[in-house]
């Protein structure tokens, strides 16, 4: 994907689309018109069910065009005409999606989403490409061919959800220019589920899609230290000197000062594609300590990997395995795992100055601290098992949560008592990823961000989201 610029104004945008086309809506393109042999027609059906067309829906050049305003009104979209634009505006789920006939492109909150053809006129309806159309209004489309005549059933947006609790906090993210995926739960119940910005040239990110984590990864590998510690395989004060012998004052740190960033070990490793976990531990392992350990906290990357290698050690399983057994099967997790390529997961960006966003490049982590990948909905039921004894005790959890430095970090999370409630949190960074998850206890508000641009500030996204809440 070629590097973008966000801030383009929307009509500005829709003045460039209109460099290739008439400012009248053309009508149906000549060929089409003296070969109507080329124009083959299309069976579209609407979330399975048979639709009586009043402009019928046709194939040409291997394109699908569909009727804009009758196909986005029934696939749940608001259509007006905006004077000031001239355009066709569409309102979905918060989200304001303009056209102007005769143009390949189309704005959505502000961004260009280009066609692989333009629309046209007949008599006097602007058709558009089907796929395009499905893109902004993220539609599913199910297509197949039969007898000669192409059938479509296109499904509307099936993991899309807003309600008017969190419209405010909806045009926050829209107006932040926040890329990635949203959710806002009170208790369990899901009020915004929400996918925003790009995952890919011409693709909008989907709220059901799954993106990397960053340091979310690390209240995973804290329960996993706390599972072994349940089940008698280690114990919080067991020193690192028994398990990875020659630390540096590793007859001092324990597993506890691991957990909660006092250890004083170095926060960088390598981030080599191919290193293995022992191979990291031991380059951790040569370089000096930072301050004594339990004498400060160091928010410490190295630490984690440490202690995924000790979960390892312990359990006889690999990382990812011990946490498939022991969360992701017993939760139903069945969308998170460690990252690897064959796994899809959004398309992350980083900056490349002056508001502009490139693809980003593999983002190299090692377990324990930033390798796994999830959903929103996933991410959801996790935070919320802590809550409950699923798959840790109460004690444990109580363990975790319990501050041990004035940066208020316990194990894999971060504790804070506002206006009587405890909220708990985490954020999280890669190489494209900006990530956030927060949760009110008690049945207040949970708020999962998992954003594909590098850099996003989620702690303040997540603070000033709740401020927008009822």
């Amino acid at each position: 994907m070629s590097m973008r610029k966000y801030s383009c104004l929307t009509g500005l945008l829709l003045a460039v689309g209109v460099c290739a086309g008439s400012l009248l809506t053309p009508a149906l393109p000549t060929a089409v018109a003296q070969q109507t042999q080329a124009v083959t027609s299309a069976n579209v059906t609407i979330g399975g069910q048979e639709i009586v067309w009043t402009t019928t829906p046709l194939v040409y050049r291997g394109v699908t065009y569909v009727p804009l305003r009758e196909t986005a009104e029934r696939l749940g979209a608001e259509v007006k005409w905006n004077t000031v634009k001239r355009a066709a505006e569409l309102r979905l789920h918060g989200d304001t999606m303009l056209h102007r006939a005769g143009t390949d492109l189309f704005s959505v909150n502000g961004d260009p989403i280009r066609m692989e053809w333009a629309s046209f006129d007949r008599g006097g309806v602007t058709l558009v490409p089907m796929r395009a159309l499905a893109e902004v209004l993220k539609a599913e489309v199910r297509a197949g061919a039969a007898t000669g005549i192409m059938q479509i059933d296109l499904m509307p947006d099936p993991a899309t959800f807003s309600s008017p609790q969190t419209d405010a906090a909806d045009r926050y993210l829209i107006a932040q220019r926040y890329s990635g995926i949203a959710l806002i739960a009170k208790g369990d119940q899901i009020l915004l589920r929400k996918g925003y910005g790009y995952d890919g040239e011409n693709h909008l990110v989907r709220a059901d899609r799954k993106s990397r984590l960053g340091s979310l990864t690390k209240s995973f590998t804290a329960a996993a230290v706390m599972k072994l510690a349940e089940e008698g395989k280690l114990r919080l004060d067991d020193t690192l000197d028994s398990y990875f012998p020659g630390f540096p004052a590793g007859d001092r740190i324990t597993v506890h000062l691991l957990l909660s960033h006092l250890s004083g070990i170095n926060p960088n490793f390598p981030r080599e594609a191919g290193l293995s976990l022992l191979d990291t531990i031991e380059a951790i392992q040569a370089k000096p300590l930072l301050v004594e350990p339990g004498s400060k906290f160091i928010y410490s990357n190295s630490g984690y990997v440490v202690l995924a290698g000790i979960i390892e050690k312990t359990s006889g399983m690999s990382y990812g395995e011990y946490l498939k057994q022991h969360f992701f099967d017993p939760l139903g997790l069945n969308e998170t795992g460690e990252a690897k390529p064959s796994v899809p997961v959004i398309q992350g960006y980083v900056s490349a100055g002056d508001q502009l966003w490139a693809p980003a490049g593999p983002y190299i982590s090692q377990s324990g601290t930033g390798t796994l990948y999830s959903t929103a909905d996933n991410m959801l039921t996790w935070i919320a098992s802590f809550e409950t004894e699923r798959v840790l005790r109460q004690t444990s959890i109580a363990q975790m949560m319990t501050p041990y430095s004035e940066k208020n970090y316990g194990y894999g999370w971060m504790i804070r008592q506002e206006n009587g409630v405890t909220r708990v949190f985490h954020n999280g960074s890669g190489t494209g990823y900006a990530t956030g998850m927060s949760r009110e206890l008690g049945g207040g508000y949970t708020l999962i961000l998992l954003g594909n641009h590098s850099g996003m500030d989620t702690l303040t996204l997540m603070t000033e989201i709740r401020k927008r809440l009822p």
